[in-house]
């Protein structure tokens, strides 16, 4: 336990509270995938609505993550990181109001300025535990920084669920209701203190040399490793395209399928993400001991399988066993899949070499946000089209499958070039952009 946490120990104050801040928005994240869809369906919105309304939060991101990368490259990213710990909770306080309020159009703006406003810090993230974590923790920051959304859907899944039982508050002369609405109000409340912690960051300096934004746009061709870039991002953008079909959505799945309420899924979501958070702290272990191999492929394959299962719930859910069947192929699958994460990450940065970095995470928030406007769009279509859940989730099973193949070909790659660079004395990125492209 001791030789656990060590590594842990000695990731920088500075990448600790980057990653705090990142937990505090990452609730109000958690907050509206385990009730803001039902919130929807509940003032009178249909499965295609809300579709439609959620693709937006992906479009704001899929528009503005490409420029905002190559922007930031050779900049300070405290300030980056400030303005979207601030942003996000205002966005979402926005889109709350909003949805009561009944207008679509504004409703659509709330999803679109939310999107790019956790854009912000999604983007700028990886690149600062990149350039401030020593590399004998970087494994650590990277799975910390993951596993904030897990331990973050934990306190705001059980947030959720209490308040739900709670019911209603009396506060003097103020009478609170819990519905979906004030419990989501209150977590953002809670959120918005994020930015403090952003304030005590300090920051390392840019690898890369600082140059206008139009001078990157123009050398964009000479600056970056686009074949290398490309491969990252193939099973990222596969992967990413299933999963929109899928996770924003699996409430919708309980609640129709099982008819599971807010508080309900939260609890068990909560119950979930505390299995998220052990498996993600955990994978680092694996991927030394065991490598690159063992850390991605083997839980991406098993969730698939347990995906697969979940699916099959819906064709069985006259069963009094389904429920429980369903539950447990949910809670399986997530972590399974989640765990892979950090080490998917921590590969393509690697891969790419420190002058890719910047624009690698920028182009990932970009593709898979991208992936889940059009995964958003397709839902929305397949739903038009009366295909059942079940249907969707085994479109999602073949696309993981595929992406998981492209994941091995990645890993089969950069073990041969980390070989050759290692034979050379030289550091893996140099072979990559010069000596061996394959």
């Amino acid at each position: 336990m001791h030789h656990f946490f060590s590594r842990y120990r000695q990731i920088p104050p500075s990448i600790l509270k980057m990653i705090m801040a990142a937990f505090l928005i990452h609730m109000i994240n958690a907050s509206f995938i385990l009730v803001l869809n039902i919130f929807l369906r509940k003032m009178g919105y249909e499965d295609g609505s809300i579709a439609r309304f959620n693709s937006f939060r992906f479009m704001g991101v899929m528009v503005f993550a490409f420029p905002l990368g190559l922007f930031i490259k050779g900049k300070l990213l405290k300030p980056f990181l400030l303005t979207g710990s601030i942003m996000v909770p205002l966005a979402s306080i926005f889109l709350l109001f909003s949805i009561r309020s009944g207008h679509d159009t504004l409703i659509t703006l709330g999803f679109l300025i939310w999107g790019s406003s956790f854009m912000i810090m999604n983007v700028c993230s990886l690149p600062y535990i990149m350039r401030s974590a020593p590399e004998g923790t970087v494994s650590e920051a990277i799975s910390l920084n993951f596993s904030s959304w897990s331990l973050a859907t934990i306190v705001s899944g059980s947030i959720i669920g209490l308040l739900s039982r709670l019911g209603s508050t009396h506060l003097g002369a103020i009478h609170i209701i819990w519905d979906e609405f004030h419990i989501i109000l209150a977590i953002t409340s809670l959120s918005a203190f994020g930015f403090l912690f952003i304030l005590g960051m300090k920051e390392a300096a840019p690898r890369s040399k600082h140059r206008k934004f139009m001078t990157h746009l123009r050398e964009l061709g000479k600056d970056y490793d686009w074949v290398l870039i490309g491969r990252v991002l193939a099973p990222n953008m596969i992967i990413a395209i299933g999963a929109g079909l899928t996770i924003p959505f699996v409430n919708l799945f309980f609640n129709s399928v099982f008819h599971l309420d807010s508080e309900d899924f939260s609890l068990i979501g909560a119950l979930t993400a505390c299995l998220v958070f052990v498996s993600t702290l955990t994978i680092p272990i694996i991927r030394r001991r065991f490598g690159f191999r063992v850390a991605i492929l083997i839980p991406q394959w098993s969730a698939i399988l347990f995906l697969l299962i979940l699916a099959s719930t819906q064709l069985l859910s006259g069963y009094a066993w389904a429920f429980g069947l369903a539950v447990l192929a949910y809670v399986m699958r997530q972590p399974l899949m989640n765990m892979a994460g950090p080490m998917t990450s921590e590969l393509g940065m690697k891969y790419v070499g420190p002058r890719n970095q910047e624009l690698i995470s920028a182009m990932s928030s970009s593709i898979w946000s991208a992936s889940w406007f059009v995964s958003a769009k397709i839902f929305q279509l397949l739903r038009e089209w009366q295909l059942e859940y079940f249907q969707i989730f085994f479109i999602t099973a073949i696309l993981y499958a595929i992406g998981v193949g492209f994941y091995h070909l990645l890993i089969r790659d950069f073990l041969k070039r980390e070989t050759e660079a290692a034979q050379l004395s030289v550091p893996l990125d140099v072979p990559l952009r010069g000596m061996n492209r394959g």
